[in-house]
């Protein structure tokens, strides 16, 4: 397996949730080698909408990175981040929603607020965990919950990790990828495709190189 490479433009992502989620973790890696990050914090009640500047973060970003389970969570931490999808759009940034494991959220309410806003989602990242949540949610076979994301939304990448088996499975507009894949961890696979995907052309190879196929 050639050895994954950093692209050589730093990208600039944006994430809002809760300290101690995944979209925290990931920002925090990616800032430290070098990449160009900020976390918005809102997980708390006191969270203000005027005191974070989210939309002057968005510009020239390449990301944006919600957790699903925000959408489940306070109102006003699903108010900031369906507030700050709107903006991403504005300055065209990706939205990337992580399907999270976060118990302490309503998931009906959570996976309802993000299909009313499925259009705005440039990519979804999950594990075959989160996959199974989704299909529960919407009555569908596992196997058809990244064919159903991509023709409802027309969700740019659908991306799903088999953790125990280190497989991927990368739903795009030009068809789907499977193989052995390299991340070693569901973190990981979202930092590659996040490093990878904005210099990919989101080509087939480009895909399966983000992805570590």
């Amino acid at each position: 397996m050639e050895a994954f490479e950093l692209s050589p433009t730093v990208i600039k992502a944006v994430g809002i949730g809760r300290i101690g989620g995944i979209g925290a973790r990931i920002l925090s890696e990616l800032g430290s080698n070098g990449q160009d990050c900020t976390w918005f914090d809102a997980g708390g009640g006191d969270f203000n909408h005027s005191e974070f500047d989210v939309r002057s973060s968005l510009s020239g970003a390449h990301w944006l990175l919600v957790e699903a389970s925000s959408f489940g969570g306070a109102q006003s931490l699903s108010s900031a981040a369906g507030a700050a999808m709107v903006f991403a759009e504005l300055e065209g940034a990706k939205t990337v929603v992580i399907v999270d494991d976060w118990v302490e959220m309503e998931p009906e309410r959570a996976w309802g607020a993000i299909v009313e806003r499925i259009r705005q989602v440039g990519a979804i990242c999950m594990t075959s965990e989160g996959r199974a949540w989704i299909a529960g949610l919407e009555g569908v076979a596992k196997r058809d919950v990244g064919g159903l994301l991509r023709s409802r939304g027309l969700v740019s990448v659908v991306a799903i990790l088999d953790v125990e088996a280190g497989r991927a499975e990368v739903h795009h507009s030009l068809g789907v990828e499977n193989g052995d894949c390299d991340c070693g961890s569901f973190q990981s696979l979202v930092e590659r495709m996040l490093l990878g995907l904005p210099s990919s052309s989101y080509s087939r190879e480009g895909i399966r190189k983000s992805a570590g196929i």
